[in-house]
């Protein structure tokens, strides 16, 4: 093979790495409309009427769309008895964001303005929304005739399970815990649609993996032939099983562009995307592994709970494939899974990347290190002993072609060092490892078995490939180009390839469960080789010869001396026409159609294998889990283009640490918490260690040129090789991923922070009075005063006009840049109300999105000199102006002739944000941010929201992470400003101007804020500068962080500044500011007294003092795990301190 196996960049790499690319987005067609949807407020609730005359009355409104205006379809999805879901809200809504009603209109504010007139009447019904909520006595029933809320419930035996229990003389056993996940695809979904009445066709652009699907679906929904939906061409940015099948937005813009008979363009904003499409489906995993003494596997027990959503989409299918995968991948004699599938009022479920495989394996492989343990073998011996080999089939009648697991583990071994660090670890560095396997396409759905592919030679000596599916990032357009090049002998760059046009293609049904390489691959070779034998055909004729001794080399028919360019054989080859020569190929694949009944069959061509080790490091103060180093291996045939491979390979595995360390959805009363990129914590390319990828080079039969699937399985086995390492390293067995610190904290310090504090609360009488009105409002919260708040405080406020869903934010109408302090003060008194100050904006900016602030005129104050100024003062002291760029004052403090007290700062800027953040975001900015509970951001009615009459959240809801547990009241969020708590360390002083008899004031940084994120400004008041004095700077200083992912706000921070006797060695003055624990940045002063005259030798001393200030606190009922990182945090800065003092 010359073309395949060399690494080859993906298709249109020039256009999408320079922003050329053409994706939904872009499309722009004459007279287009924009559309949104309006979607519903209640996680259940009955909808007694919809009344849009308003909205239709709405200038630029050209059309709504309710479920009247559409058949009484449900989407087909896995069909019947699965098909459960309208296009719009049919009588009932079952999750928040759900779609009722559309609106077309000439510009997306028109649009969403008009979604504001449509007036809904809904009767609210309980929510259930936890699986075993749902399926409590006496629950709510999501869809009235489904009892119990079973979606699905299926029992499957594979082997001889009973005599397999009776050979086992040892065994492993617990319950395993995946939580839902979100897709994060760059690009969210979109549509454009356009209806042509005097074709009756309709168009679409889709981001989509599979334009088959999509068509399939409207046409369903529409009353339409398939022939009359075509797809078309765009680039598609990231699907990962989100865009697998039809989403829940082509079927809308497809009916509002026939009802105006005018292209119409939706595209979901990014809150959409996180709180309204699909997910991964969360799992509960009840699981017990058997094996006789010398390791051998007996058997697999297994009940699973898939918690599905509001609908079924692909739930059924992702819980039958999990019974499957229970039974593997190493050779057991019996095997009985039970699944659960689980209705509840939150959003569905659907294929993701790995399809139920992660859950499973996170349970399966940390199970089998588990009981590795209880035989005494080494986890690696342990899965080498029951690996398959090549020719095995499996107790799920699964055929293995090729089977190489075992040196897939042998590599991962040797390349993380296994036996080195395992006899080292166990001090915090701990290494793990984690076996998968997954199928290369499944023959699941009516014409899956098929594939069909369509190549062009033209008389040029190029040719181009028609095939029907999409490449949505996995480089599938470029391996089909490699392909026929390689069966027609012409160079790579010869050929293109056009992808997803329905018309100009035969069928394909897109990319999914790994099939691209596999079914693509197979048809388009087909394609290729019998244009090949026509252009051989030809050639031969004309040489004199045997088909058979013509080869295509080079652009060129050869014989021996004998060559001819192929283009010149076009016109002669029978069938051509217009310069062209089209064939078509075909792959029909043999296997199994899947047994959803009984979950025995082989039905896919070829399964591929994955080992995953990493190393890693726990914090023992905050409980942070750091992967140091990571490998993948994997056995996954030929690699027919190696960069694709191992890009798949590596982002695969990126994606698999997300889920094992950070990425979860999190929901209060149905309602997601974290709907967007700084709520959800993706890890960013600095959280990641480097993965190396290793591709085993073989050959599987059933794959084209050798190869087998790759795109999915490289995220199945990182969060069990994560929980396998950290078990090394610490002892702890975590049970439940995302290894978040709270859950692992907890577990390394067993006696808990809040049972010590409450031994020890301080006495005083007005403490005490707080302590208890607190506690008693939490209590009675837990005891109805949260749903009486919920249910009827926030529709209170509501009539009064608070808390309302806010609107899209007017536009900004001007913006003043002053030149000074005062036409600034002016500038802000002449344009009140409506008048805001603007910086870097990226505070204010978002949060008049978010509906929290509405100004119409900014004024601009970095256009003001004096508030960029920068300079030390005469005593040496550093005055900052509140419009310094946090990037600019890093650089200033990070200089050579820095003092110890901007060395700090340094390092506090760095972590404080990215850079590219740093370079916008201003000092001022930072300081008067806005408090970031994730609640109050994210439109839920919370009592800072709505007022009095509303509860907040955080009391009940996560709290784990960014809320009080000291000095919390009505509302538990904090301040979110890393550099206010630097400063108070550093006894910064802040200014201020207003218009007024008394212009200028200044203050101690703590006194800036009258609450969480709240400054205590006067209306117009303007923060013009702060100054760090001279003692401040020359003292030692510290400061250290935990979050979540680079560049994430505090979860706790600690800053510390020491004033040292002359011996240098002796504390005789302290400042401790902690963050991210209080309302307000925290001074520690029972710690600070506890540090004066102690020795920085003193190690016991100086963690006493550590903990001095946390018999104050009163956290939340999950979140006093952070007081014990907090004061990890303040020992770690002080034994800094201490280091330097004593090299």
């Amino acid at each position: 093979m010359s073309v395949l196996g060399r690494r080859v960049r993906p298709n249109q790499w020039d256009e999408r790495t320079s922003g050329r690319a053409v994706y939904t987005t872009d499309v722009v067609l004459p007279g287009m409309l924009e559309a949104r949807i309006l979607r519903s407020p209640h996680p259940h609730a009955d909808i007694r009427s919809i009344d849009t005359s308003r909205a239709e009355a709405y200038v630029g409104v050209a059309a709504v769309i309710t479920a009247d205006d559409l058949l009484d379809r449900t989407y087909l999805h896995l069909g019947e008895p699965f098909s459960d879901r309208s296009a719009l809200a049919r009588g009932r809504v079952r999750f928040i964001g759900e779609e009722v009603a559309a609106v077309a209109a000439r510009t997306r504010a028109d649009a969403d303005a008009a979604l504001d007139l449509i007036d809904v009447d809904y009767r609210l019904k309980d929510g259930v929304f936890t699986s075993g909520a749902a399926r409590s006595s006496g629950a709510a029933t999501v869809h009235d005739d489904v009892e119990g809320n079973l979606a699905l419930q299926t029992v499957r035996s594979y082997g001889d399970p009973d005599a397999a229990r009776s050979q086992a003389e040892a065994s492993a056993s617990g319950t395993y815990i995946y939580r839902p996940a979100a897709h994060v695809c760059l690009e969210p979904h979109s549509t454009v649609a356009r209806w042509d009445p005097t074709r009756q066709q309709l168009d679409l652009w889709v981001s989509t993996q599979a334009p088959y699907f999509v068509r399939k679906e409207v046409a369903h929904l529409l009353d339409l032939d398939m022939d009359q939906v075509r797809t078309h061409p765009v680039a598609v940015g990231g699907g990962f099983g989100a865009k697998a099948k039809a989403g829940c937005h082509e079927v809308i813009a497809a009916a509002l562009a026939i009802k105006t008979k005018q292209p119409v363009r939706l595209v979901l904003d990014r809150n959409e995307e996180f709180a309204v499409t699909a997910v991964r489906h969360a799992f509960a995993v009840d699981l017990a592994t058997g094996a006789r003494r010398d390791g051998t596997l007996t058997h697999r027990d297994g009940y699973v709970t898939v918690d599905n959503g509001a609908y079924n989409h692909a739930g059924p299918s992702v819980a039958i494939y999990a019974t499957m995968l229970a039974a593997g991948p190493y050779r057991l004699e019996g095997c009985e899974t039970a699944a659960s599938l689980v209705y509840t009022n939150k959003q569905p479920g659907a294929s993701f990347r790995g399809y139920g495989n992660p859950q499973m394996t996170f349970a399966m492989e940390s199970q089998i290190d588990e009981l590795a343990d209880k035989l005494g073998m080494d986890p690696v011996e342990l899965r080498l002993l029951n690996a398959p080999e090549p020719g095995d089939v499996t107790i799920t009648g699964w055929r293995l072609g090729s089977a190489r697991l075992d040196e897939c583990l042998r590599r991962a071994r040797d390349e993380i060092g296994w036996e080195a660090k395992r006899e080292s670890g166990g001090r915090g560095r701990g290494v793990g490892i984690a076996a998968a396997m997954h199928v290369s396409g499944a023959n699941a759905f009516e014409h899956s078995e098929l594939s069909e592919a369509a190549v062009e030679i033209h008389d040029d000596g190029t040719a181009r490939v028609c095939f029907a599916g999409a490449d949505a990032g996995t480089g599938q357009a470029a391996l089909l180009r490699q392909i026929v090049a390689e069966e027609l002998g012409i160079a790579f760059d010869d050929v293109s390839v056009t992808m997803m046009d329905s018309h100009d293609a035969p069928q394909d049904l897109g990319a999914w469960s790994s099939r691209g390489t596999m079914w693509s691959g197979h048809a388009t070779a087909d394609a290729a080789r019998n244009a090949a034998r026509s252009l051989k055909e030809v050639a031969a004729a004309k040489f004199g010869v045997g088909s058979a001794e013509v080869r295509l080399l080079e652009g060129e028919a050869r014989c021996g001396a004998d060559a001819v360019p192929i283009g010149d054989l076009v016109a002669l080859t029978e069938g051509a026409a217009d310069g062209c020569l089209r064939m078509q190929g075909s792959y029909l694949t043999d296997v199994d159609k899947m047994d959803k009944m009984h979950g025995f069959g082989h039905f896919s061509p070829a399964y591929s294998f994955c080992v995953q080790a990493v190393e890693v490091e726990v914090d023992y103060a905050t409980g942070q889990v750091t992967v140091l180093d990571a490998v993948t291996v994997h056995d996954s045939g030929a690699a027919l283009n190696p960069a694709a491979a191992e890009g798949q390979a590596v982002g695969a595995m990126a994606m698999g640490l997300g889920a094992a360390l950070g990425e979860e959805l999190v929901y209060e009363q149905g309602r997601l918490v974290n709907p967007s990129l700084l709520d959800y914590p993706a890890p960013r390319a600095s959280d990641l260690p480097p993965i190396r990828a290793i591709l085993l080079d073989g050959h599987d039969p059933a794959g084209p040129y050798g190869a087998k699937g790759i795109g999915e399985i490289g995220v199945v086995p990182a969060p069990a090789a994560v929980a396998n390492a950290v078990a090394h390293a610490t002892g702890v067995r975590v049970r439940e991923v995302p290894v978040t610190p709270d859950k692992l904290l907890k577990q390394l310090e067993p006696h808990t922070t809040t049972a010590r504090i409450a031994r020890h609360r301080p006495l005083n009488a007005g403490a005490t009075v707080h302590l208890m009105w607190t506690d008693l409002i939490r209590k009675l919260y837990e005891h109805g005063l949260f749903r009486l708040l919920h249910r009827a405080g926030t529709g209170w406020a509501r009539r009064r006009g608070r808390g309302r869903p806010h609107a899209p934010p007017a536009g900004i109408e001007a913006v003043e840049r002053p030149s000074t302090v005062n036409t600034a003060l002016q500038a802000h008194t002449q344009a009140s109300p409506g008048a805001d100050y603007i910086a870097g904006g990226t505070d204010l900016l978002v949060a008049r999105q978010q509906g929290l602030r509405s100004p119409v005129r900014l004024i601009d104050t970095t256009s003001v000199l004096k508030l960029r100024g920068l300079e030390e003062t005469r005593e040496g002291g550093l005055r900052i102006g509140a419009a310094v760029t946090l990037e600019d004052l890093r650089r200033r403090v990070s200089e050579p002739d820095a003092r110890p007290g901007d060395s700090m700062l340094s390092d506090l800027l760095t972590e404080l944000a990215t850079h590219q953040i740093r370079e916008v975001a201003t000092v001022g900015g930072n300081l008067l941010q806005d408090k970031r509970c994730a609640f109050y951001r994210n439109g839920f009615n919370c009592y800072k929201r709505g007022g009095w009459t509303c509860p907040c959240y955080a009391v009940m809801g996560d709290h784990r992470f960014h809320h009080a547990v000291i000095g919390g009241h009505r509302c538990q969020a904090v301040t979110p400003s890393d550099l206010a708590t630097g400063l108070l360390a550093l006894d910064a002083v802040v200014f201020s101007e207003v218009s007024g008899p008394k212009p200028t004031r200044h203050r101690a940084i703590d006194e800036l804020y009258a609450g969480p994120g709240e400054p205590d400004l006067s209306p117009g008041e303007l923060l013009t500068m702060l100054e760090v004095p001279v003692e401040a700077r020359t003292r030692p200083a510290a400061f250290e962080k935990l979050r979540l992912y680079t560049g994430d706000f505090a979860v706790c921070s600690a800053a510390v500044s020491l004033g040292l006797d002359a011996d240098g060695v002796t504390i005789a003055d302290a400042r401790v500011s902690l963050g991210a624990v209080a309302p307000k940045p925290y001074r520690a002063e029972r710690s600070e007294k506890r540090l004066q005259g102690t020795n920085l030798s003193d190690g016991t001393a100086l963690k006493e003092a550590s903990w001095a200030w946390a018999i104050d606190a009163h956290p939340l009922l999950r979140n006093g795990w952070k007081i014990e990182a907090a004061c990890g945090l303040l020992y770690r800065a002080l034994t800094r301190i201490a280091d330097n003092a004593n090299p």
